[in-house]
């Protein structure tokens, strides 16, 4: 459940709460330029609802900044709110998470006018978290190409370095970081990079060393909500996420078991297969024994893997590799 009281704001729709729930890009991108000094450079709530692209095209302007908000909202609400209720608001339904989100930046505006929007279950406030800071930047970057862009259709826009800059941030914190420090609030961004071509090795690279830290950090990835992206990630067909790809998933299973349903129903076992029947010399044998490791989880009393795996010829290709010397069977 969600409410709020009413304020005036000119720059703003009447009703701030609903706007922010329905539209939150535009509203956001309209408050703060009406905070900020873009406003004298010709930065107009009309050029703003114009802003060229579609929420589901991470390409254009609209998209980016949806993906970079659906990532910086995930963030503050992982890093202060409790596990499970993060996993309730903000994992089990796609609605209710949006909804949430955009909750979270309508506390944030109304704060600015002394104003405290109601929700439940209620949620510890978040508009002073730094995590805004890094929105303003991003919202920013891309306010000042707005005229640029309008005015010429055939004008290139620049992708915002926000999710290079968080995977770095991410980076550094590997290097320092244990389970007895703050978990990495990047974790969420790191996700969500998982979904661009562009960044997706270097983050699974990343995720693989944070997980390779211990079982304290698997349990924090599946808290984050990991599981659905590498689950589509088996969906791929890129021969240099592979080894990445199975580690992690190795990781993930050696942790929790009951992820073995979900692997044999979208046929994620028949990734492993391919891997470990592939004749290329780069994957060795440690690789290759992770790999049974994890088909050996997906049969491991689970009569339905079991008959999969059979039916895929998993004897058959392990006796392969034991006629070929592989030191993993």
């Amino acid at each position: 459940m969600l409410s709020a009281c009413m304020f005036q704001n000119p720059d703003l729709p009447a009703d701030v709460f609903t706007a922010c729930l329905t539209t939150p890009i535009k509203v956001a991108l309209r408050w703060f330029c009406s905070r900020s000094l873009l406003k004298h450079d010709g930065i107009s709530k009309e050029l703003i609802d114009r802003i060229p692209g579609r929420q589901t095209d991470r390409k254009t302007p609209l998209g980016e900044l949806n993906w970079i908000f659906t990532a910086i909202t995930d963030t503050i609400a992982w890093n202060s709110l409790p596990r499970a209720l993060f996993q309730k608001l903000f994992r089990q339904d796609l609605l209710v998470a949006s909804l949430f989100r955009n909750f979270l930046l309508a506390e944030r505006i109304m704060a600015a006018s002394n104003c405290s929007p109601v929700s439940y279950p209620r949620l510890p406030p978040t508009h002073q978290h730094p995590m805004w800071q890094a929105w303003d930047l991003a919202a920013e970057m891309c306010l000042l190409q707005l005229p640029g862009l309008l005015a010429d259709p055939n004008a290139e826009f620049t992708p915002s370095s926000f999710f290079s800059e968080q995977l770095t941030a991410f980076e550094l914190w590997l290097a320092h970081g244990s389970a007895d420090k703050k978990p990495p609030e990047q974790l969420p961004i790191v996700l969500q990079v998982l979904l661009s071509q562009v960044h997706r090795l270097r983050a699974l690279v990343l995720l693989g060393r944070f997980l390779d830290m211990g079982s304290w950090a698997v349990d924090l990835a599946l808290s984050v909500g990991i599981f659905p992206y590498v689950l589509k990630l088996l969906q791929t067909t890129s021969s240099d996420l592979r080894t990445t790809l199975v580690f992690i998933w190795a990781k993930i299973l050696a942790l929790d078991r009951s992820c073995q349903a979900d692997l044999v129903k979208d046929n994620g076992h028949l990734y492993f297969l391919k891997y470990l029947d592939a004749p290329e010399p780069t994957i060795d044998n440690h690789n290759r024994a992770q790999a049974v490791f994890v088909l050996a989880v997906v049969c491991d009393q689970h009569p339905k893997g079991q008959a999969l795996c059979a039916a895929a010829n998993l004897l058959q290709v392990s006796l392969g590799l034991r006629d070929t010397g592989s030191a993993c069977c």
